[in-house]
């Protein structure tokens, strides 16, 4: 390759020209030019799309977890009691009841709030069909501690439990089953002889990455006020559970002391119940998901990091061949006045702008895999600004490494050295 170099030129002129003659040599070789660049750009497409990809499951499995609603959570279900003398008294009990939140309210410290659940299965008319669902009382409480708020509509409010008001809130899937593209709000469901108002839809839970079958059931479920619930299907203020939620998961382990301790003093000490820490299982699945994901990371990781290299090594090999070809420029260069810096400088910004070009086109490729991949995600998979980031700097990086030994090789050649060597 050819250029027209001055002996003498400014910082920027000779930026300019490296940049210039590094294209000339691309379009000049364009077979040895493409071979070499090969690892670049499959190192810097890896890198965009494992970060965009690992980030974006990432995403979706925190919201997956969320939709679970288990986070610093409890429960408080019914169980015979274990001791033999809490067995004799136990008629001193009433069980699980909706009255036991008053007691829990009264005396917490560090649960932030509690719900009691009831529950039943039944059969029930929505828009000219039956369904066989099953129908869940709860309190606006509820709704807060397992974030099943509404997406369409509104969730209960207080005074919907204190009046025994007829409405309902049902899950996202049944809503579809029954009414199809239709708004279920302000239609109405028949249960047990009465119309009940449906008020709100419950958003959709899960997603493809975490989608269990307690969400797929709450998807499908009805929900009514549990003073409701009591009043016009069991006729009993027992409940199925207590539901408990702490601020954090340093606080599991005391809450769930509270909570059983709570519990006993509503229930005369009588231990006929058993409090499930849902929230501390819950964070055990997390941290085993955290350490699958940094596995991945490593193992994509390592793979973009041998691409790189590989395409390092090319450009190492390009720019020593394309020195031993233009050595009769460099000491003709020498000869006429250039300095060593100027000879360095030109060669390593040729090396630069390889590995840029590389990884230019690896974003390119990276950012179409990205959105392709994103078809398997439900909410789509936006291209990572850390991976189009990364991918930028090793390309620089890997350029300047690359570029650093042919270009001092070069910058101390001698003129008589260089023009004999042509």
């Amino acid at each position: 390759m050819k250029a027209s170099l001055t002996p003498q030129m400014s910082l920027s002129a000779t930026l300019w020209e490296s940049v210039r003659t590094s294209a000339s040599e691309i379009f000049a070789h364009k077979l040895r030019s493409t071979l070499t660049l090969v690892g670049i750009v499959l190192g810097t497409t890896s890198l965009v799309v494992m970060v965009s990809v690992i980030g974006g499951a990432a995403e979706s499995i925190k919201a997956g977890f969320a939709d679970l609603g288990f986070d610093g959570v409890m429960f408080a279900v019914p169980q015979r009691p274990e001791d033999r003398i809490e067995r004799k008294k136990q008629g001193y009990s009433r069980g699980l009841r909706s009255s036991d939140v008053a007691v829990i309210n009264e005396g917490k410290e560090l649960i932030e709030s509690a719900a009691p659940l009831a529950a039943t299965r039944d059969r029930v008319r929505m828009n000219g069909r039956d369904f066989n669902v099953s129908i869940e009382g709860v309190t606006p409480e509820y709704g807060a501690i397992r974030g099943r708020g509404a997406a369409t509509g509104r969730y209960f409010i207080s005074s919907d439990v204190e009046s025994n008001a007829t409405v309902a809130v049902i899950g996202q899937q049944i809503a579809k089953d029954a009414f199809g593209a239709e708004s279920p709000i302000g239609r109405e469901i028949l249960m047990r002889g009465t119309r009940f108002e449906i008020v709100g839809v419950i958003r959709s839970l899960g997603n493809g990455q975490v989608n269990d079958q307690e969400m797929e059931r709450d998807n499908r479920k009805i929900y009514v006020p549990i003073t409701t619930l009591q009043k016009q299907f069991s006729g009993s203020s027992a409940v199925e559970a207590i539901i408990f939620k702490v601020p954090d998961e340093k606080a599991l382990t005391h809450g769930e002391t509270e909570a059983g301790a709570l519990l006993k003093r509503a229930h005369r000490g009588i231990t006929d119940f058993k409090v499930q820490n849902i929230g501390e299982e819950i964070v055990k699945v997390r941290k085993e998901v955290d350490v699958i994901i940094a596995n991945w990371t490593i193992v994509l990781a390592s793979i973009a990091g041998i691409s790189l290299l590989v395409g390092g090594i090319g450009i190492f090999s390009l720019m020593q061949i394309a020195i031993s070809e233009r050595l009769f420029e460099i000491g003709l260069r020498k000869a006429t006045g250039a300095t060593d810096g100027a000879i360095f400088l030109q060669f390593l910004v040729e090396s630069v702008s390889l590995s840029v070009v590389g990884g230019t086109l690896g974003v390119i490729l990276g950012s179409g895999i990205t959105v392709l991949a994103g078809q398997a995600f439900e909410d789509g998979l936006s291209i990572s600004p850390l991976g189009l980031g990364l991918s930028a700097a090793f390309a620089i990086i890997i350029g300047l490494s690359a570029g650093l030994f042919p270009a001092l090789r070069a910058s101390r050649l001698t003129p008589v050295e260089a023009i004999r060597g042509a």
